[in-house]
């Protein structure tokens, strides 16, 4: 008896940096090759370095179109040109499975659908572009309408990150429930905690650390972070914050940093290749985000039974649980995130290993990829008309 046809999924990704890196890559590599045959349609523009570093890997088991002109901004010229060339993607590879990833992807990646008949077509925003506040009203509803349309005319289903952000796009009028799957994030296993981290940061053993490995941009809210970190220096409380990551943002956030003379109480390392690792070494995970889909690096924090104190916004909600893993605090409010963090460094109310179980319940590799594998399998054989007989 010859073995089955393998399902061919082709994914389209503008972003390759960050969580939508992560994700894509866990599929990519994760995906049984036994039953998948996957390629995937990227842009250049916000390629990070483990991106890069992950192409010869994936060379020689997953089809690769790289699409310079597949970039974040709207652009009529540009747009055009990675519309023509997710076509001419789709045409080559022939998909039984369209998974397009973030919104402009989201958006380019569906019209290609429409326009080359492919019958199976699922999207995974990673955060609606709508939700983000920096946006004028205008352009949020501009955007929750091409949403709205897309989904109605050429999703098969929307797979949210979370429970809060499918909330969202009901609210939102995007379509009708039955259009939704949840389906959250998931990171392996990782090795046992090394303790490198706070040696490399000069500091002792025994100073509480607290801090986060994110982007450094107006959606992370770098600035509120820092205002927590000036009203615990004012309060005197032992503590050291770190944040690990890069962005555009960076230097604005050191210059102010060092201005307020908080060179010692802020560390800022920059981008670390290992940060997934590092941020299982802290004692809390602290994140400001302004809105989030389901960001990656709380879950890694939750995987080494770290607790995170987040803002009150989509996707933290649902790793920060109040009395297991987490406390929550309302977006912009520095001065109730000190509150918060100083209240819980002072006499503590959270668990490590309340903390690891609330990851291990929610948050395993193995649970995101099993139920994408079975979507997958499931939308293709009832797409493909099965033969007489089987």
């Amino acid at each position: 008896m010859s073995n089955p046809r393998k399902i061919k999924v082709l994914m389209v990704a503008e972003a390759t940096g960050g969580g939508v890196r992560r994700h894509l890559l866990d599929l990519l590599e994760g995906l049984d090759p036994a039953r998948f045959s996957l390629g995937l349609v990227y842009g250049t523009d916000r390629a990070d370095s483990c991106f890069l570093d992950a192409l010869p890997r994936l060379t020689g088991t997953v089809e690769l179109f790289a699409l310079p002109a597949l970039g974040r901004e709207l652009s009529p010229v540009r747009d055009a040109k990675a519309l023509s060339g997710i076509v001419r993607a789709v045409r080559a590879f022939s998909p039984d499975v369209l998974h397009c990833h973030s919104s402009k992807a989201g958006a380019l990646g569906r019209l290609a659908a429409m326009i080359c008949g492919v019958r199976t077509v699922f999207y995974t925003p990673h955060a609606y572009s709508f939700e983000n506040p920096a946006l004028s009203a205008g352009k949020r509803e501009f955007y929750r309408r091409i949403e709205r349309a897309l989904s109605r005319m050429a999703t098969t289903a929307t797979l949210t990150v979370s429970e809060g952000e499918r909330d969202c796009a009901l609210r939102a009028g995007i379509d009708l429930p039955g259009k939704f799957r949840v389906i959250y994030n998931g990171v392996e296993e990782a090795p046992e905690r090394e303790n490198r981290l706070r040696p490399m940061l000069g500091l002792p053993d025994a100073a509480p650390l607290v801090g986060c490995a994110a982007r450094l941009d107006s959606q992370k809210d770098p600035m509120t972070f820092l205002e927590i970190v000036k009203k615990a220096a004012e309060k005197k409380a032992r503590v050291s914050f770190v944040w690990i990551g890069d962005g555009p943002m960076a230097e604005e956030l050191r210059q102010k940093r060092d201005e307020l003379g908080l060179q010692k109480r802020l560390l800022l390392p920059g981008f670390l290749p290992d940060a997934d690792r590092l941020v299982g070494e802290l004692d809390y995970y602290l994140s400001t985000a302004r809105y989030e889909g389901m960001p990656y690096a709380p879950l890694e924090a939750l995987r080494a039974g770290v607790p995170v104190i987040a803002t009150d916004v989509t996707g933290n909600r649902e790793i920060a649980l109040p009395g297991r893993s987490g406390l929550l605090f309302p977006a912009g409010d520095g001065a109730a995130g000190a509150r918060l963090l100083l209240a819980e460094l002072k006499v503590p109310t959270l668990s490590s290993a309340d903390a690891r179980q609330v990851f291990e319940e929610r948050f395993t590799r193995n649970s995101m990829l099993h139920a994408i594998e079975t979507l997958y399998q499931e939308s293709a054989a009832s797409a493909v008309p099965q033969p007489v007989g089987t």
